[in-house]
């Protein structure tokens, strides 16, 4: 083949090489969330309360330096952890709950609504609030439950992931059910 005819042949097929579509970006997408079966265990440690705990939960116990209790509630599947206090009332009931509240309030600038759910099981002897934290905020949710003479017991969830309400949407709120549920079914012990 002389050079006209190799240019000619090469003319002729560049262009049906290079016929491709052009790029098109797609859009981000998020993991399908998996969600486990509801089901629950009574949780007893060497805890002055005990409660039914999702059965899918890791209950950890961590070291403390005073005689409050720490507690990590850890939802493996969901890379998430509910962080568990609790403290003995020794006269500072008022101040406890102002610092639940304080806590809840450091979320209000990021938070597109904050919702309240009251606890009142009287015949248990457990009072407290539990705070539904919407928006992309650290903590979706955080609660206090106590039976205002002796026990205190604190929580706060964090996932380990940037927040993004959208995208955990599902997750937190199957993890608020959860904590409801521990809440209705805490008990103190004597």
């Amino acid at each position: 083949m002389r050079l006209p005819e190799l240019a000619i042949a090469l003319a002729c097929t560049l262009p049906l090489a290079a016929c491709k579509p052009d790029p098109v970006p797609k859009p981000r997408g998020y993991f399908r969330i998996d969600l486990p079966e509801q089901r629950y265990a009574v949780w007893e440690h060497e805890a002055p309360f005990s409660a039914e705990v999702p059965a899918h939960v890791r209950m950890l116990p961590r070291p403390t330096e005073n005689d409050s209790r720490w507690f990590d509630m850890w939802f493996t599947g969901q890379r998430a952890t509910m962080h568990l206090t609790w403290s003995p009332i020794r006269g500072d009931l008022q101040n406890l709950i102002e610092d639940a509240h304080t806590f809840k309030g450091k979320h209000e600038s990021m938070a597109t609504r904050i919702g309240r759910e009251r606890i009142m099981r009287p015949g248990d002897r457990v009072f407290g609030t539990l705070f539904h934290v919407d928006g992309d905020v650290a903590s979706p949710m955080v609660f206090y439950l106590t039976d205002s003479v002796q026990h205190f017991l604190y929580g706060a969830l964090y996932f380990e992931a940037r927040p993004n309400a959208d995208s955990l949407a599902p997750v937190t709120d199957r993890i608020r059910s959860d904590i409801r549920h521990f809440a209705v079914t805490l008990r103190w012990s004597p």
